[in-house]
């Protein structure tokens, strides 16, 4: 292949069966698939036992404890392993928490929230997942039982990677432009601290792809709509955060529909009444169903609780009109860039990613032509970029009486139809390259940084 550009090596073995042809079809996926993943594996098998500080602590005793117990209690303290990597490694940024390593660990009152775990909240189904899986993978030399654990992340990561490239290859959108807007969540915050620690957004990434796909297949007739009520339903297992996702859903497939019975001349009446079909029933029922379920749980954990005594993580605030109206911009402005603010906001490299998300979100709908039925998508996916942390603020007061503002990363439920409308609008060979330079700096900066994060807390 010296001399032979991956294009014209693709476009000369397009109809080739067997590996040489797949490897021509859907190179961009590979290409994104290596890179990504030797980035991941890369930055998690390098970090130190220090831990995240979106909560892996709570994360980590959870699986260390779910064989024995099956959920985490309301009212528990946090177990051996979680108050021994808190006292002699500490979290990042913030260093050693506890009592001094190796001195006695059994005052709980000596740790933070007063040594209680916040990890109640959350049903068991991906820590299974995680553990069944993370284990497995430790039995691989060199990997502990611990970083086995956080490189399931990186397993989420490809599975999201995988679902969006069937999105864009169905919209005919791969290449360059695919794998420079894919690589640049891979190497954004975002990424960082959700996919190479154990963190319960990671497989939300997975669920938000597998969902828009579904979707888009069902728009087209291809898959029964109740695809998506099932996994709706089995994501809200996961985390409240995938109603995001479902929401989106929702609004593409109903403002898909609205447009295709405007197309047939239909007046409002008409328009109503063709809404009352399985075409928007089914996705509102996911909808229905994801909230339900999430809902559900919320009232299953009181009854396990095992005191009235739980961890206070002093997130709640008293709820102001401007607070509120903030969580509208929250997820399109900070998702990529700032996940933890004491270490993201050092420096400014990371600002061009937010720039390309607003350029994404709000470009794919200025630029797509008004009479095509695709731009419902682009208009759906603005609309749960501007909405999605405002429900699911107002969703947490009505569940549980508290007020706290949505954490950005909490909008990687959307970053797969961030990719699926930010890819088409590349459309300048030079302007893909400015990216790939871009997420190239980005990369080689997560390994840098995750050399010196284990230096300072090994």
């Amino acid at each position: 292949m010296t001399g032979v550009s991956v294009r014209a090596f693709g476009a000369a073995h397009l109809d080739e069966p067997g590996l040489r042809g797949a490897l021509a079809r859907h190179w961009s996926l590979i290409v994104t698939l290596v890179v990504a993943g030797g980035y991941m594996v890369t930055v998690t098998l390098l970090h130190s036992p220090a831990l995240s500080p979106i909560d892996e602590v709570v994360y980590i005793d959870y699986l260390e404890k779910l064989w024995r117990q099956g959920v985490i209690h309301s009212g528990e303290y946090l177990g051996d392993l979680a108050r021994q990597l808190y006292a002699c490694h500490g979290v990042i940024p913030f260093g050693r928490m506890g009592p001094e390593c190796g001195t006695d660990l059994s005052d709980s009152a000596a740790f933070p929230y007063g040594g209680y775990s916040s990890g109640e909240g959350y049903p068991p189904v991906q820590f299974w997942i995680v553990r069944t899986v993370g284990d497995a993978l430790s039995l691989i030399p060199g990997v502990g039982q611990v970083t086995g654990w956080r490189l399931v992340g990186t397993l989420w990561l490809m599975g999201g990677l995988v679902f969006s490239y069937l999105i864009a290859r169905r919209m005919r959108i791969v290449g360059w432009g695919f794998v420079a807007v894919s690589l640049a969540i891979v190497a954004s915050p975002l990424g960082y601290w959700s996919f190479s620690f154990v963190s319960t957004d990671a497989p939300i990434f997975c669920l938000g792809a597998i969902l828009l796909w579904l979707a888009i297949r069902f728009a087209r007739g291809e898959v029964s709509g109740w695809w998506l009520v099932g996994v709706a339903a089995l994501g809200a297992t996961f985390k409240p955060t995938g109603i995001a996702v479902v929401g989106l859903v929702l609004i593409y497939l109903v403002a898909r529909r609205i447009r295709a019975l405007r197309a047939e001349g239909r007046d409002a009446r008409g328009v109503l009444r063709g809404l009352l079909g399985p075409q928007v029933g089914l996705p509102l029922l996911a909808f229905i169903m994801a909230v339900a379920v999430q809902f559900a749980w919320t009232r299953i954990v009181p009854l396990l609780a095992i005191s009235r005594d739980s961890a206070d993580q002093g997130v709640a605030v008293p709820p102001t009109v401007d607070l509120f109206g903030q969580q509208f911009t929250n997820f399109l402005g900070g998702a990529l860039r700032l996940v933890v603010p004491q270490a993201d906001s050092a420096t400014n490299i990371f600002l061009p990613l937010t720039w390309l998300a607003i350029a994404g979100v709000i470009g794919s709908l200025l630029m797509m032509p008004r009479g095509s039925r695709d731009r419902s998508l682009p208009i759906a996916v603005l609309l749960a970029f501007l909405l999605a942390a405002p429900f699911l603020t107002a969703g947490i007061v009505v569940a549980s009486g508290s007020f706290f503002p949505m954490p950005p990363r909490y909008g990687l439920a959307l970053m797969p139809a961030l990719i699926v409308v930010t890819v088409p609008l590349l459309r300048n060979r030079w302007a893909i390259r400015a990216l790939l330079a871009y997420v190239a700096i980005l990369l080689g900066y997560g390994i840098a940084v995750t050399i010196a994060f284990a230096g300072w807390y090994p």
